[in-house]
């Protein structure tokens, strides 16, 4: 069964109650809602959708951030011309005490994906030059990228602000941050969303990159954003920086998400590329809890299909994969319980391991172990479920809890036959908490399924 995760985007080719249904059947565990092309007011009615149409989904809010763009009409830049242009110009919202934002002499100023790059010659306050030293027609509403600027200010928009307090309002999952620069900027959103939701760091910038230890160890995950890294800093680092990403969450015991241009063809196309098969694989073998896609299913011709062809790619790279527990290696005290029961399942060919669990935290320990079989996660509160489909292998079951050890052990088990996902002569590893069920698990079973009635 397949272990990696399917994030998938919702756009106008899906976000209605059998768009999303059908999704869920190829195998989305998690929607994303992409603020950048939602307003507030639109934001309540998306999440309502997603609830009604997958009640047991994952709902990610993905919050704009502060997305650069070109604000005047369109303008050719022809190399070597200076050019004079004002904070408000690239979308940079000033005030008296901001000044130029972080903006130096010498820094780029990146416009229309890098394909027009320009260098600050002269800064007067919120107005500056440039040097054209590759031009071309810039068009209104174009992205602007300052790769070299770590901007000053609030990451968060009036706008983000206001998304992130209705994402709490309505208890989606996760909330994830665009153009995150520093570990403060996801400690300010978890401020506003509290300690419910979960919180990812997208990372997209070199300033995020050269500190991703430090914002994994603030964040619950953080998202591979290839689209804005491969234009900040070179395109041919970005496998480099992908599987920094992923092997720094491995570490950290966080979520890792890959995203961006996974299946583009698939926008139009009803078969992938084999680059695209090759790179999906190739986010599988890094260790990523789950996979991305945005434009493919929220505008392509083909959500469905598309989903199911990432689903199948997923399943045959797991085959050929097997990782190290880098999390029980720099954590070996907060994993000691989860550790062992992975190394047991391992050991054994379990089938799958049964994690009783009253938060989710244990299951999120026991995917960070990333053990060889599926987790199976019996809790008692769905919200907790939901979060848990982000999760690497980890499938949950709502399951109320009998205060007795032996009980809910027993419960959980025939909960997991009815699921059908535990099957006669099945060999099972249970990890649990026998003194508190709010405590961190401290105990392991092993559970042999019978092959028949009455076998022991």
């Amino acid at each position: 069964m397949r272990l990696t995760k399917i994030v998938a985007t919702l756009g106008p080719a899906s976000l209605s109650e059998s768009g999303i249904r059908d999704l869920v059947a190829a195998g989305v565990s998690v929607f994303r809602l992409n603020c950048s092309h939602l307003s507030t007011d639109e934001l309540p009615r998306a999440i309502t959708l997603v609830r009604e149409s997958a009640p047991m989904a994952g709902i990610m809010v993905d919050i704009q951030g502060p997305k650069l763009r070109f604000a005047p009409e369109s303008t050719e830049l022809t190399d070597g011309s200076l050019v004079e242009f004002s904070l408000a110009d690239i979308g940079i919202e000033t005030n008296r005490d901001q000044g130029s934002r972080g903006l130096e002499i010498g820094h780029r100023v990146l416009m229309d994906d890098g394909r027009i790059e320009t260098i600050v010659e002269h800064i007067d306050g919120d107005n500056f030059s440039l040097r054209v030293s590759s031009g071309g027609v810039l068009q209104h509403g174009k992205g602007v990228n300052l790769p070299d600027t770590e901007v000053r200010g609030s990451v968060l928009s009036t706008k983000d602000v206001a998304d992130l307090k209705v994402a709490r309002s309505l208890g989606v999952e996760v909330v994830a941050i665009s153009f995150v620069q520093t570990p403060a900027d996801v400690v300010s959103v978890r401020e506003i969303v509290g300690e419910d939701i979960l919180v990812f760091a997208k990372i997209e910038r070199p300033q995020a990159l050269e500190r991703i230890d430090e914002i994994c160890a603030v964040s619950d995950g953080v998202m591979a954003a290839r689209g804005d890294l491969g234009v900040e800093t070179p395109y041919e680092s970005v496998p480099a920086a992908q599987s920094r990403i992923a092997l720094s969450a491995l570490r950290h015991g966080v979520v890792s998400i890959c995203a961006t241009e996974m299946l583009e063809s698939m926008t139009t196309s009803t078969r992938p590329t084999r680059a695209e098969v090759a790179d999906i694989s190739g986010a599988v073998r890094d260790g990523f809890d789950a996979v991305m896609l945005s434009g493919e299913t929220a505008v392509g011709l083909h959500p469905s299909e598309t989903v199911r062809a990432m689903t199948r790619i997923c399943e045959e790279a797991e085959k050929h994969v097997s990782l190290p527990n880098y999390f029980a290696d720099d954590n070996p005290v907060a994993a000691a319980v989860t550790s062992a029961a992975s190394a047991l399942a391992r050991r054994i060919s379990a089938d799958l391991i049964l994690s009783i669990t009253l938060t989710g935290y244990s299951a999120r320990l026991l995917a960070s172990c990333r053990p060889v079989c599926q987790i199976v996660a019996i809790t008692p509160r769905p919200d907790r479920a939901r979060q848990l489909n982000i999760n690497r292998g980890v499938y949950p079951l709502v399951v109320m809890r009998d205060g007795d050890f032996t009980s809910a052990v027993s419960s959980a088990i025939q909960q997991t036959k009815q699921s059908g996902l535990l099957r006669k002569g099945d060999t099972v590893v249970v990890c649990a908490s026998r003194l508190n069920p709010r405590s961190d698990a401290d105990t392991i079973l092993l559970h042999r399924e019978p092959n028949q009635i009455g076998a022991s």
